[in-house]
């Protein structure tokens, strides 16, 4: 069937019209378009004819489009802007539920990248791409290529890369120093850098071009702007390839440079560094790719309702859309701009009712119910709890924030189990944990005082203002050092690595520290200006502390209780880690341990600090894949939301001793300081973040506790009596090694 209106043109004249009352029986082919609507605009008249309302497409996007139909030779195209009234509420619900028939049922579908001012040939890049395959057949990392006996065109090609506008990270002259070929180099990083610029346009970054890019078939991209004319620059699928070709490419390159050194030149060293964080990028761009692409073969060989039985299918969807945060215009879109891809989930009725307003909870809540409802399968979030409800209470908390939420709402949806009536769920869990829930830290999410700016950490040990022991019988105090400290530059690795040994001794006391602050800062992936190379040199986290007493910390020496520093890293311009985006950069976060040390550090370091103890189930990678190429995300990113700031959570362990802070501080101020603190209690263990209304008294020890494993990390639950239902109260930190339990994966009833 033909939609309800198509954009025809016919020699550069525009019309909206229904082409169902033109002719029922004809076959009507149409293309349709995938791109930006842009910043907002003024509501206006086209003067095209056939719409008969105001529009909110800029009118320099809606020249853009008209350009393309008249080059391309395009005569009917669908346009949501032109071919949906966006004012009549009713007809909106009614196009989006046929969103999937739209797609999947144009002749082509064209990707048009607005704005974009460099474009490239996909089919040159891949060309560039082989020739540094081809350079390294040749010769090996340290060789001249005049010696190499490459064919004449090969040293033609060669020396025009040398020749031309230089893009490597480091100056040509350094690049040159280290004896890797110049050439080889710039291709490499030329290449590299148009596919990372492709992948970071904004239509790359909106909710619903998320489901076109799924539905869509024999999609072209194109790049258009306003002093040129509209350019194809390859198919969808050839630039998808391309992200993974470009890591290939990367991790060939730096085993081509380093295994032909013995010893390797600061210089050497130098290229390592760059092109290790062209790994890093290229890995998550790569993860991303084989996530869409596996969801576009699940979708097209599935059919219009594929997700009624394809349960890992549906996951990899919302970890594809929340693995790099997509924003919309309106919060209710966040769930609308899905509804192609799960089609027939809601109808135009149940959308108007259910996804309407700014209620990002309740959106949610009827967003998962009907998935839950329609698949008969339990779907919910890894969150720190959830709302009793009466029925249903499985299902996801999103607190609502003043700022526009994005995707991140979608990142960790776990299918539990079967769905049973009245809204509860069966699912697998291991039960009967041993211990009871303790309380020793409390985590407290802050807007920042400084809107925004700068990476702070402060620490402020227990201990500070009181007396340590010098000697037989004399004491001295223990300074306080709470004047800002800015650390600039080149400073900033070394200091990082200081703050992540600090959270090592605070947070996972028991763990070895060296691993802890590996583990913490690879997945926080922070960057910062620098003035020379040598500040962040391979294998930083290490290397910026070699040679001082931050190296190889003993833990009984740290004293850490004693301590206290604030400082202002200001020159860190952002982080890798997915839980640092727009949004959370706004927060800061308050811990606060029984013994009274407080850190205070930014949202997506302190959570990071989290999820990286030793054995714990979320410090690992943070997206694996399967087979196929579904992406399951395991980064603890719904531990703490945007919305939950000035709320507090608590950090319980089932195992060890939770006073085990207080004794030790007491022992860092009683031992001289000039002998080892010994360790004469058990740290906590079994651990699990709860939210701030979880109580655990004497009123409660006929409770019984289990953790139920989703893939995406492990949820903890709880029932107040025998024969009761559980329900859910917080997730595990640490994993299932130290959560000991009685009763292995059983099935049981949650509500």
């Amino acid at each position: 069937m033909a939609p309800s209106r198509l954009l025809g043109q016919v020699d550069g004249n525009f019309f909206v019209f229904d082409p169902r009352s033109v002719s029922e029986a004809q076959d009507w082919s149409y293309d349709i378009i995938s791109y930006t609507w842009g910043p907002k605009a003024e509501k206006y008249d086209t003067g095209v004819q056939g719409v008969h309302w105001h529009v909110k497409l800029h009118e320099e996007n809606l020249n853009q489009i008209k350009s393309f139909m008249v080059c391309r030779e395009v005569q009917y195209l669908w346009v949501d802007a032109l071919c949906i009234n966006q004012d009549d509420a009713n007809e909106v619900a009614a196009e989006m539920a046929r969103m999937h028939e739209y797609y999947t049922g144009a002749h082509k579908c064209h990707i048009l990248l607005l704005g974009m001012d460099e474009v490239w040939n996909p089919h040159d890049l891949v060309g560039d791409l082989r020739f540094i395959d081809h350079i390294q057949s040749y010769m090996h990392g340290a060789a001249l290529a005049s010696e190499a006996r490459l064919t004449e065109a090969l040293t033609q090609q060669l020396q025009w890369w040398t020749d031309t506008t230089w893009v490597f990270g480091m100056s040509k002259p350094a690049a040159r120093a280290a004896g890797v070929e110049l050439g080889v180099l710039n291709c490499y990083s030329t290449s590299v850098k148009r596919v990372q610029s492709l992948f970071n346009h904004l239509y790359f970054s909106r909710v619903w071009t998320f489901q076109e890019m799924l539905l869509g078939k024999n999609i072209t991209l194109y790049a258009i702007n306003a002093s040129t004319k509209p350019t194809p620059i390859g198919e969808l699928g050839t630039w998808m390839n391309l992200a993974t070709e470009a890591k290939d490419k990367a991790v060939k390159l730096y085993a081509w440079i380093e295994r032909s050194r013995v010893v390797k030149s600061t210089a050497v060293d130098d290229i390592l560094g760059f092109i290790e964080d062209d790994i890093v990028t290229l890995d998550a761009l790569q993860v991303q790719v084989r996530g869409v692409n596996a969801a576009r073969t699940d979708i097209v060989s599935g059919g219009p309702h594929w997700w009624r039985d394809n349960h890992r299918g549906i996951a990899n969807v919302f970890s594809a859309i929340s693995i790099r945060p997509r924003e919309c215009w309106e919060r209710h879109d966040i769930f609308r701009g899905l509804l192609g891809v799960f089609n027939g989930l809601f109808t135009p009725d149940e959308m108007r009712r259910e996804l309407e307003g700014t209620d990002i909870d309740a959106l949610s809540f009827a967003f998962f119910k009907q998935l839950s409802i329609k698949t008969e399968r339990a779907w919910t979030r890894l969150v720190t709890g959830s709302r009793e409800r009466g029925e249903w209470d499985w299902i996801p908390v999103i607190a609502n924030h003043e700022r526009l939420l994005t995707t991140d709402c979608f990142s960790g949806v776990v299918d539990l189990g079967r769905l049973k009536p009245n809204g509860l769920a069966m699912v697998a869990a291991s039960t009967g944990i041993v211990g009871s829930p303790r309380r020793y830290m409390t985590l407290t999410p802050h807007p920042k005082s400084d809107g925004g700016k700068g990476f702070r950490f402060i620490f402020k040990g227990c201990n500070c203002g009181k007396k340590v022991r010098s000697g037989l019988f004399s004491r001295e105090p223990i300074h306080t050092y709470d004047q800002r400290v800015r650390v600039v530059k080149d400073q900033t690795g070394r200091t990082l690595v200081q703050c992540a040994t600090i959270l090592a001794c605070i947070i996972d006391p028991g763990g070895d520290i060296v691993e802890y602050r590996r583990r913490l800062l690879r997945k926080l992936q922070p960057w910062w200006d620098i003035s020379d190379r040598n500040a962040k040199p391979p294998g930083w986290i290490d290397r910026c502390v070699s040679g001082t007493p931050w190296e190889n910390p003993d833990r009984l020496q740290m004293r850490v209780h004693n301590r206290s520093m604030d400082l202002d890293m200001e020159d860190i311009l952002g982080c890798g880690s997915r839980l640092q985006n727009d949004t959370t950069a706004n927060i800061t976060c308050e811990l606060r341990a029984d013994c009274g040390c407080v850190v205070t550090a930014p949202f997506s370091l302190m959570l990071e600090a989290i999820a990286a103890v030793q054995g714990g189930v979320l410090g690992g990678d943070s997206a694996t894949l399967d087979h196929d190429g579904r992406i399951t995300l395991r980064d603890g990113l719904g531990l703490a939301q945007v919305g939950d700031v000035g709320k507090a959570f608590h950090l319980v362990a089932f195992h060890g001793d939770v006073g085990s802070y207080r004794s030790y501080a007491s022992r860092c101020r009683s031992t001289r300081v000039d002998e080892r603190v010994a360790e004469t209690r058990p740290w906590p263990s079994g651990r699990a973040l709860v939210r701030e209304d979880f109580r655990h008294d004497f009123s409660d020890m006929m409770r019984d506790y289990g953790y139920i494993a989703t893939g995406a990390g492990n949820l903890l639950i709880c029932r107040n009596r025998p024969l009761g239902r559980y329900k859910v109260v917080g997730v595990c930190i640490d994993g299932p090694g130290a959560m000991a339990s009685r009763n292995p994966p059983h099935l049981v009833t949650l509500k």
